[in-house]
C-alpha cells in the first residue's frame, strides 16, 4: 500500500488555487463600489499601464514635468510628473498590471470600463505617457475658445516653462522644462506605463467589468496596450 504524504503542501496547486479565488474577491469588490472612489496607488518594479477606451477631455487643463523616483531597490527611475484637476473619459479605462508568481509565473491582470469615468485632483508619476491627438487651449475669461485676437485669453499655455514655476503642480527641479496648459486640454487617447507609479486622487467610474488574468503578458493576454 503506497503511503500518503504528510506534512507536504503541494505549493504549485495551491498557488492555481488561489489565484481564481483572488479574481472572485476582486469581482465582488469591483462590484460594490459605488460613487466616488479614493486613489492612492503606489507600485514598484511592477508593470503597470492605464489607457483611456476613446477621446479623454482634462477640463481644467493640465501641468506636467519631468522628474525621477526612487525604486525598492533605491535606484531611481525618469518618470513624467503630471497633475489634471479634473478629466472626463466618456468611453471608460483600462487598467493592467503584470505579476510574475513563484511557480505559476507571468500572469496579467485588467480591469476594464466601458462607461464613462471622471477622475478628479489627478497627480501621478509615469514612466512614460502618450497622448494621441492632443489640442492644448489657453484659458479664456468667457469659457469660450481663444479669439484670433487674444483678447479673451486669460492664462495662455506655457511650453518650455521653469518647472519650478507650474502653476498646476509643484516639486519642479529649477531650470528644468515644464508645461502648463490651463485651458481645455482635448486627447484623442492618454496610455501611460510605469514600473515604478503613483497615482493619487478621485475617480467616479460606470461600467466596471469583471477582472480579468490572462497567462502571460501582452495585449492578447489582457495588457490595455
Amino acid at each position: 500500500m503506497q503511503k500518503a504524504d504528510r506534512g507536504h503542501t503541494r505549493w504549485r496547486q495551491s498557488l492555481m488555487l488561489f489565484i481564481p479565488a483572488l479574481l472572485g474577491v476582486g469581482a465582488l469588490t469591483v462590484m460594490t463600489i459605488q460613487g466616488v472612489l479614493p486613489l492612492n496607488l503606489a507600485l514598484s518594479g511592477q508593470d503597470f499601464k492605464l489607457a483611456s477606451n476613446g477621446a479623454a477631455v482634462a477640463t481644467q487643463g493640465l501641468s506636467a514635468y519631468p522628474s525621477t523616483i526612487e525604486m525598492k531597490d533605491g535606484s531611481h527611475a525618469p518618470v513624467l510628473m503630471a497633475a489634471i484637476p479634473e478629466a472626463e473619459l466618456a468611453d471608460g479605462i483600462c487598467i493592467s498590471l503584470v505579476l510574475t508568481f513563484p511557480l505559476i509565473g507571468t500572469n496579467t491582470l485588467q480591469i476594464n470600463t466601458d462607461g464613462e469615468a471622471t477622475v478628479k485632483d489627478l497627480q501621478a508619476a509615469a514612466e512614460l505617457m502618450a497622448i494621441k491627438g492632443v489640442a492644448l487651449n489657453a484659458a479664456t475669461s468667457d469659457g469660450n475658445a481663444p479669439a484670433k485676437d487674444g483678447s479673451n485669453v486669460k492664462d495662455p499655455v506655457a511650453i518650455n516653462k521653469d518647472a519650478s514655476d507650474l502653476d498646476g503642480i509643484s516639486g519642479g527641479t529649477p531650470g528644468s522644462i515644464g508645461i502648463d496648459a490651463p485651458g481645455v486640454v482635448r486627447m484623442a487617447q492618454l496610455q501611460a506605463t510605469a514600473k515604478g507609479a503613483t497615482i493619487s486622487g478621485t475617480a467616479k467610474l460606470n461600467g466596471i467589468g469583471i477582472p480579468k488574468i490572462g497567462r502571460g503578458r501582452g495585449t492578447e493576454h489582457g495588457e490595455c496596450y
